[in-house]
């Protein structure tokens, strides 16, 4: 990210790490809604962007030096970081350039660190995330359909009529920005949406709609948020405690390539940086 970073030109539409995910193909959602901005029109602004910029040599070197620099023979996103930072320092000479990289990686790219890094947390430190993020996307859409249709919502289990649980829907939406009568609209949108694509056959889940699934995603990192920082900063820590630490320290190794060491290090990264406030 670095790299494509040192590439790109600023632009008065957006900011540069939301106009790399652009160029990268991802939904930018923004207050519920997803971001329409003409990839185009952004490349028309600077015909000559990404020639010139920090070099794929550069960033190896960085990397060869974290590992060279390890005394537990491994890199992690914030040794790299680390090296990139002393590698700028020394390297690159044009002061306007320093600063504006060490910017990137002191402030823009270490906050979108932090956003990625509590992701990776929460996954690890929810048991069967993934049905849980597919069972708040199953509750949203029957109780928004219910609500933007004026009907019952009936329980699958008992058979029970109820109506639409707004403090429910108002839970999720929050998350997002979504507030007052902006509501309608949102829920009537997702309704419309969802349907449409069962309408041609397609298989929905909860990744299908991009404000859905961010606002259950940061649904779920809340959820965990206060238990997580009690288990990873706490130093001494009880059976139960311990044993959700372990846990979570096998799932980054088995879902995301940290090896004990590693994961070990970004937990106590996530603990010092993610929740010092609490």
């Amino acid at each position: 990210m670095f790299a494509v970073l040192s590439r790109l030109k600023p632009t008065n539409k957006v900011d540069l790490i939301t106009k790399m995910k652009i160029y990268n193909g991802e939904e930018i959602i923004e207050k519920g809604l997803i971001k329409r901005v003409d990839i185009k029109d952004l490349r028309d602004e600077q015909r000559e962007e990404g020639m010139t910029g920090i070099s794929t040599r550069f960033v190896m070197k960085a990397i060869d030096n974290a590992l060279a620099d390890s005394d537990k023979d491994m890199i992690t996103p914030i040794s790299i970081r680390n090296a990139l930072i002393k590698q700028v320092k020394e390297q690159v000479t044009n002061e306007e350039d320093r600063n504006i990289y060490l910017a990137s990686l002191q402030k823009g790219l270490h906050e979108e660190y932090l956003k990625i890094l509590e992701k990776e947390i929460t996954k690890a430190f929810v048991s069967a995330y993934e049905e849980q993020a597919e069972s708040l996307f199953d509750n949203y859409l029957d109780h928004a359909e219910a609500y933007v249709n004026a009907t019952m919502v009936k329980d699958n289990v008992t058979n029970e009529e109820m109506e639409p649980d707004e403090k429910f829907l108002v839970s999720i939406e929050e998350q997002i920005g979504i507030k007052g009568s902006a509501k309608d609209n949102f829920r009537a949108d997702i309704s419309s949406y969802m349907f449409a694509k069962l309408r041609r056959g397609e298989v929905i889940d909860w990744r299908a709609y991009g404000p859905l699934k961010e606002a259950i995603e940061n649904k779920l990192v809340g959820s965990v948020k206060d238990i997580s920082r009690i288990v990873t900063k706490s130093k001494s820590r009880d059976g139960k405690q311990q044993k959700k630490y372990n846990e979570m320290v096998k799932t980054l190794i088995k879902d995301y390539g940290y090896n004990e060491d590693s994961a070990e290090e970004v937990i106590k990264f996530a603990s010092n940086n993610l929740w010092r406030d609490s």
